[in-house]
């Protein structure tokens, strides 16, 4: 389980926000621009989760323009160049452009054929109890993340004297588990890096621990529930995981059928005796259609 990545990663997103003027008109904000390419608010705003939005600074923000200018300018002098028109570039622009047009057309396609209901998650997890069963000993963790010592200490102190351990996870720590304030989950001891978990159970419920330093920055843990090994998982705990189970297998399902359809209402033609005679491609070459050398 990988507990701790910084959080960097949200600023090489971008979403949308829509700005009005006191008339009500919409307008694009530009904030950037190479060479007559322009970058709006709304290009920044453009993919970014809105549950992420009040998260990302003003330096992360800064951070995606300053890149965007770098791509953008590599990208005009590739064009300036003549790349696009390289017979070899054009073949895998080409290729690319299929895959994406492909996993496109797939994911419109299925995502109204495929649904799993709560009745067959329900009953799965009835029919293999096993299977959710605790091998090992479990607790749940959470955790704030911080670069340095001096921080871990100061927001310590601030919790021990009754700040919210939650607040202070979703505002400071640098680990993705901030935007669940902190919470990891039930954790057994080879889930987490061994300092981390060498504290966690070591903790009573409800402690707040020491700072942890590791390779990652300084970590503080609180315990909320302790899980023996024999127990059984709830299906609230293991019902998103279940789910994802059936849709794989009935996403799979419904691709093979919409793959039959489309085969059904194509004209395929296949000449696989060829393959049986050829070991190259230079050797395919000099064989005619009829299967005679030439």
């Amino acid at each position: 389980m990988t507990l701790l990545k910084s959080k960097e990663f949200l600023v090489g997103l971008g979403m949308i926000c829509l700005l009005w003027w006191a008339c009500g008109e919409k307008q694009e904000t530009v904030i950037a621009e190479v060479n007559g390419a322009k970058i709006t608010l709304e290009d920044l705003y453009a993919e970014i989760p809105e549950y992420y939005q009040d998260s990302v600074t003003f330096e992360q923000k800064s951070q995606f323009v300053e890149r965007w200018i770098n791509s953008e300018v590599l990208y005009q002098e590739a064009l300036r160049r003549g790349l696009q028109r390289d017979a070899f570039l054009r073949e895998k622009i080409l290729a690319a452009e299929k895959n994406i047009l492909i996993a496109e057309l797939i994911q419109r396609e299925l995502q109204d054929r495929v649904q799993v209901t709560d009745e067959e998650a329900h009953q799965y997890y009835q029919d293999h109890l096993d299977d959710f069963t605790r091998k090992a000993d479990e607790v749940r963790a959470s955790q704030i993340l911080v670069p340095t010592l001096e921080e871990a200490q100061k927001i310590r102190r601030e919790i021990e004297a009754g700040g919210s351990f939650a607040q202070f996870a979703r505002e400071y720590s640098v680990d993705p588990s901030a935007e669940q304030d902190g919470d990891l989950g039930y954790i057994a001891q080879q889930d987490v890096l061994q300092e981390v978990a060498k504290m966690a159970f070591s903790l009573s419920p409800g402690a707040l621990s020491q700072p942890v330093k590791t390779e990652f920055g300084y970590h503080l843990i609180t315990v909320t529930d302790v899980k023996k090994k024999g127990t059984v998982r709830s299906f609230e705990l293991v019902q998103d995981e279940i789910n994802g189970q059936f849709y794989a297998q009935k996403e799979l399902e419904q691709l093979e059928l919409f793959l039959e359809e489309l085969r059904d209402n194509s004209s395929i033609s296949k000449n696989l005796e060829i393959l049986r005679t050829t070991s190259s491609v230079e050797e395919s070459t000099s064989i005619s259609p009829a299967g005679e050398r030439l």
